[in-house]
């Protein structure tokens, strides 16, 4: 295959990987994926779990244990599901909060530091997405020698360094995606909140404190979701 080819193919996955379509059947795919398995698997593993599952005592992980509820395929699908459909959301942000022009109209270009703080978010979040995936391939029950461990500290820890910069990079950019007075709202709950409650999460390592991570990090990716769904959509709409 040339060169030439080869980089079109490229080009043309990206642009449809991109696309405001693709953003939308991914934000309609992630309600049922995420919140309706994520939320059934609480409620088997509380009412039908044989030890009593309870957000104090258990780990999110342990939802993926039959040792915990007889249903672990329930977190495992929502982890794999939403994992791969952030990925195109991922590609998305990065393309709209710091463009790179190609006409006139596009000018002036971002300043370079937006490039770098919208790549660095880029890198963390991508490291998030395939992480969270790998989690849920790699559940309590499939553990092979820690490996979901690591990779249930990978995808915290990723999504949380994600917000930091992506937090930075939509409040210093010229972007209209999560719009005034918003982005100042978002951008510093991203740079502080999932980090300051992370802090306190290595200090008394518990799994109360988990959840508390997990909530402060729903509590910044839910609104940007949303914001990114309804730009997604003016923007098909506009076409």
């Amino acid at each position: 295959m040339s060169e030439s080819k080869s980089s079109s193919i490229i080009r043309r996955t990206y642009e449809k990987l991109t696309s405001p379509e693709t953003i939308k059947i991914c934000g309609i795919l992630i309600i049922p994926i995420f919140f309706g398995l994520f939320c059934l698997a609480v409620l088997v593993a509380i009412f039908l779990g044989p030890t009593g599952y309870n957000i104090v005592d258990n780990w999110i992980s342990d939802m993926g244990s039959y040792n915990y509820t007889p249903a672990p395929f329930l977190l495992d699908a929502a982890l794999i599901g939403t994992g791969v459909l952030m990925i195109p959301f991922t590609f998305y942000l990065e393309n709209h909060i710091a463009p790179i022009p190609r006409k006139a109209e596009d000018l002036p270009a971002p300043h370079r530091w937006i490039y770098r703080l919208t790549s660095l978010a880029f890198f963390w979040n991508m490291i998030g997405n395939i992480s969270m995936v790998l989690v849920g391939i790699f559940s309590e029950d499939r553990d092979i020698n820690g490996l979901h461990y690591i990779f249930s500290y990978g995808a915290f820890g990723s999504l949380m360094f994600g917000a930091i910069f992506l937090g930075l990079a939509i409040i210093f950019a010229k972007q209209t995606i999560v719009p005034t007075p918003y982005n100042y709202i978002l951008g510093i709950y991203g740079i502080f909140v999932p980090l300051t409650v992370s802090i306190f999460t290595v200090m008394n390592e518990t799994p109360l404190m988990e959840w508390s991570v997990f909530f402060t990090l729903l509590g910044y990716m839910v609104p940007l979701l949303l914001l990114t769904f309804r730009y997604a959509l003016n923007q098909s709409k506009n076409k």
